[in-house]
C-alpha cells in the first residue's frame, strides 16, 4: 500500500523520517523556507542530486522526493573512483547554487551544505549519488564546504591510514572537485579549521565525545597533513 510507513534506515537522520511511496516524510524543525527555496531552485537549475520539495503533509511533515539507493549508517573506506565521484557531486551542487539569491545577497561563492559526508549520501550501488539533509545550508565559501567533505569521506584523523596516503587521497579528492579549489594544499587548512569548529561548537553544547574526536582529528591533520604540505611548498 502506498500509504505505508517504514523507517529509513542508514546515515545519521532525523528522528521520525520515513518512507512512504515513492516519499520521504521529514519532521519540520523550525524554519524551513530557505531550505526548501534551494530545493526548488536546485530542481530549476536541473540538479538531479537532491530532492524535491514537494509539499508538507497533515502531520507537518515535509514531503521529499525519495532518492533511490543506500545511505551509510557510519563513515568508511571510499575508494579512489568512489572518492573523485564524491568531490564532484559536490562540485555539481556548489555549481548549481551561484546564482542562488541569497549567495548573491551575502556576496558569497555558494550555498555550502555544512554536513555533507558519507552519512549524508545517497548511494547507487557504489557511487554516491544524492545529497539529503540540507538543515544546516547557509552561504559561504567553496574551500569551507570542501574541507568538511573531505574530512568525511576520507576519514581523515583516522590513525589507521598512513599519512602519505592520506596525502594522496586529499589530492585526488581536491583534483575531482576541480578549480578554483583543486591541490591538497588549499583543501588541508579548511579541513583543521572545520575539525576545530566543529570541536569548539560541541565542547559548548556539552557533547565532549564528539568535541574530543574533532579536537584529536585536527591534531592529526595539522602533524601529517597541512605541515608536510607547507614543507613542501616551502622547499618548492
Amino acid at each position: 500500500m502506498d500509504d505505508v510507513e517504514t523507517p529509513l534506515p542508514g546515515g545519521r537522520v532525523t528522528a521520525g523520517v520515513v518512507k512512504v511511496g515513492d516519499t520521504v516524510r521529514r519532521p519540520i524543525k523550525g524554519d524551513r523556507t530557505l531550505q526548501h527555496a534551494l530545493l526548488a531552485y536546485l530542481e530549476q537549475e536541473g540538479f538531479a542530486g537532491a530532492p524535491r520539495f514537494l509539499s508538507v503533509d497533515t502531520l507537518g511533515r515535509e514531503i521529499l522526493s525519495l532518492l533511490p539507493g543506500e545511505v551509510p549508517r557510519e563513515l568508511g573506506h571510499y575508494a579512489d573512483a568512489q572518492l573523485a565521484a564524491a568531490a564532484g557531486l559536490l562540485r555539481r551542487f556548489h555549481d548549481a547554487t551561484t546564482d542562488f539569491p541569497l549567495v548573491r545577497e551575502a556576496d558569497a561563492e555558494v550555498m555550502c551544505h555544512n554536513d555533507w559526508g558519507p552519512c549524508n549520501t545517497v548511494f547507487s550501488g557504489d557511487t554516491p549519488v544524492g545529497i539529503i539533509d540540507f538543515d544546516t545550508v547557509a552561504p559561504g565559501l567553496r574551500l569551507w564546504d570542501l574541507g568538511y567533505a573531505a574530512w568525511l569521506w576520507l576519514d581523515i584523523g583516522n590513525p589507521d591510514y598512513a599519512a602519505c596516503e592520506q596525502r594522496r587521497r586529499l589530492a585526488l579528492f581536491a583534483a575531482a572537485y576541480g578549480a578554483p579549489a583543486c591541490s591538497a594544499e588549499q583543501v588541508a587548512p579548511f579541513i583543521v579549521a572545520r575539525q576545530t569548529a566543529l570541536a569548539t561548537s560541541a565542547r559548548e553544547r556539552g557533547q565532549s565525545a564528539l568535541a574530543d574526536w574533532a579536537t584529536s582529528c585536527a591534531d592529526w591533520a595539522t602533524a601529517n597533513i597541512v605541515r608536510p604540505l607547507q614543507s613542501s611548498a616551502v622547499a618548492e
